[in-house]
């Protein structure tokens, strides 16, 4: 893979086609891409957002990879966002297309287009620069924006739609595990829990009828399995009626890596994952824990599929454990969590779902020292994995997440003395898995679903 960008590499050659003519495709692209009824998701801040820009730099100043990168330009907020724009005032203004010179705008090269490509993959979309724009431009929705036009002509992570989006469809999860390995692998967890705690329960899977359907990231089974036990054990000892289901039903993974790149696979994911709520007649869909499932179904759902067509509610896992711990439905004991403990807030929980006191509340009525990260809640650090970063290794990419992003988060965690990171999203686990590694952190990290368990008083 060539130089296009930096010293690193998003997206393969084999991806990019670096050696075809893509401009006249990307150009068509982006002009649907600007049509109200063609892009239902958020055009009227994706046009304000083309259309203004002080160039005042505020951005900058909040922008983890430019801040850990050393000001290197290229990871600007205003400079990425500016290469989208750039091309939209050339080709798609009138003052563009008859004197492009006074508008800052410029013909779109193949070069240009590649370098497009790899910049769209430094941001992970936090929308931290969101917040402190002082007119309320959104340079991480333009990026998703570019992310939805190269897509549109077939340029996307295939960790993202190949082995993402397109095998969930076929499989009915995104690790391609089939129904009776699925089935086995909850039984040797229901195992391990009576091993490891002393008692049995029973994980209930593919039931009809149930009050809750839990969905997890696919991912959690495979590499958190501690997370998938803990919600296991809070259902049980709240008694109520739930279960799990299996790809024997439909989609049983939470994720939705349309999110990230493509309203098209997006919704092809959702629809397939309603689908399967629908035909279990769940009353609650509990998304578990993964940020940026619970804005797909909380908000982005909302957007697309009318309420009389999602017959069931939607919670998140951190929202029934906080109320059922308020109510006394589950009781814990802080003194089982002895350690130090800080908290990572998710983007996608946090920034977009607005979920920031249900989990400190969870953490405080359960571990003896809960410490905070500064800065923390609105203005957290994005961890590095957000965007489908944590699946991207190829290209020394994983490199780059632990230099930039990796690099902030690392100093935050040491700061606090905290033993353990409490997260509670499945993307920001499998990047600080990778940053406690590099940085040989002495800490380990823990999904809240697990803290909550080993608090448990039964």
């Amino acid at each position: 893979m060539r130089r296009v960008l930096d010293e690193y590499r998003a997206i393969s050659d084999e991806v990019l086609k670096p050696h075809e003519k893509r401009v006249p495709r990307f150009l068509e692209a982006m002009k649907k891409s600007l049509d109200s009824r063609a892009n239902w998701t958020f055009w009227l801040p994706y046009v304000l957002s083309l259309d203004t820009c002080m160039k005042c730099g505020t951005c900058a100043e909040v922008c983890p990879v430019y801040l850990s990168s050393g000001r290197r330009e290229i990871y600007h907020p205003a400079v990425r966002a500016d290469a989208l724009r750039k091309i939209y005032r050339r080709y798609f203004t009138l003052a563009g297309r008859l004197f492009p010179w006074l508008v800052g705008g410029e013909e779109l090269t193949e070069e240009k287009l590649d370098a497009l490509v790899e910049g769209s993959y430094r941001c992970t979309v936090c929308r931290r620069c969101a917040y402190v724009c002082p007119v309320a431009i959104d340079n991480g929705l333009l990026i998703r924006e570019a992310r939805k036009i190269l897509d549109a002509i077939d340029i996307a992570p295939d960790e993202l739609r190949e082995k993402g989006t397109r095998k969930q469809l076929e499989m009915g999860n995104a690790t391609g595990t089939p129904t009776p390995a699925f089935m086995d692998i909850v039984e040797f967890l229901a195992e391990e829990i009576q091993d490891t705690r002393g008692y049995k329960i029973e994980i209930p899977v593919d039931k009809r009828g149930a009050e809750y359907l839990v969905m997890h990231n696919a991912g959690d089974y495979l590499a958190f399995a501690e997370t998938v036990m803990g919600a296991a054990e809070i259902f049980h000892a709240a008694g109520v009626d739930w279960t799990l289901n299996s790809p024997a039903t439909g989609i049983n993974d939470v994720v939705n890596y349309g999110v990230f790149f493509s309203d098209v696979e997006f919704e092809k994911v959702l629809r397939a994952q309603v689908k399967t709520c629908i035909d279990l007649k769940i009353r609650t869909l509990v998304v578990g824990e993964c940020g940026h499932a619970f804005e797909a179904f909380k908000y982005l759902m909302m957007r697309l599929i009318p309420e009389e067509e999602r017959p069931f509610e939607v919670k998140s896992i951190l929202e029934l454990i906080d109320q059922w711990i308020r109510e006394g439905r589950i009781k814990v004991d802080p003194r089982k969590n002895p350690e130090p403990v800080t908290y990572h807030d998710a983007c996608k929980l946090g920034r977009l779902g607005g979920l920031y006191e249900e989990p400190r509340r969870i953490l405080k009525a359960c571990c003896m020292d809960f410490r905070e990260m500064q800065p923390n809640r609105e203005m957290s650090y994005c961890c590095g994995g957000g965007s489908g970063f944590a699946i991207m290794t190829k290209g020394d990419f994983l490199k780059f997440r632990m230099e930039t992003y990796g690099k902030i988060k690392a100093r935050q965690v040491e700061e606090t003395g905290a033993g353990i990171v409490a997260l509670a999203c499945s993307n920001c686990k499998g990047q600080f898995r990778e940053i406690i590694n590099y940085y040989k952190l002495p800490v380990r990290f823990a999904g809240i679903s697990e803290l909550v368990a080993n608090a448990l008083v039964l």
